[in-house]
């Protein structure tokens, strides 16, 4: 089973938190540059709260001729300085790439590796929550020592 903390629904990936003092669910729009957020009390509820937002987000931007804002286009910029920015071409011209091919190969391996490694960590939490009591009973000998 995978553990997940957000929504997607049409492209648009939504968060989903949890509000202890008001005793609610929450999420906003992931990735895009409007605020757009929901809440619910429950998680099958934050879900339609959350494609509802979208739905509502597609219509709102339609009404008035905006073009809705689009998560994660597939570019972005970063700095990463001379020195690196000079290593990274080097490496890709020994690989007999373009600068942009090697980054995309490099970041796509390591996030990869990053998410199978998170796939064995989740699924070892699963099985120690599957092994653990639902409650915990103290030894004798703790529980002489409460109050």
């Amino acid at each position: 089973m995978k553990i997940s903390n957000h929504f997607e629904y049409k492209g648009y990936l939504g968060s989903a938190e949890i509000d202890t003092q008001n005793d609610i669910l929450y999420g906003k729009l992931l990735f895009i540059s409007d605020l757009i957020s929901y809440t619910a009390n429950s998680v099958s509820e934050l879900k339609k709260s959350f494609e509802r937002a979208v739905d509502d987000y597609l219509e709102v931007c339609a009404e008035v001729g905006d073009e809705p804002d689009q998560p994660c286009k597939g570019t972005f910029n970063i700095r990463v300085g001379p020195e690196l920015h000079r290593k990274l071409n080097l490496n890709a011209r020994y690989e007999g790439m373009g600068l942009n091919e090697y980054i995309c190969q490099s970041l796509s391996i390591t996030v990869n590796k990053d998410l199978k490694r998170m796939e064995r960590i989740g699924s070892k939490i699963q099985d120690k929550h599957r092994s653990e009591p639902t409650s915990t009973v103290l030894p004798i000998k703790a529980r002489r020592h409460l109050p």
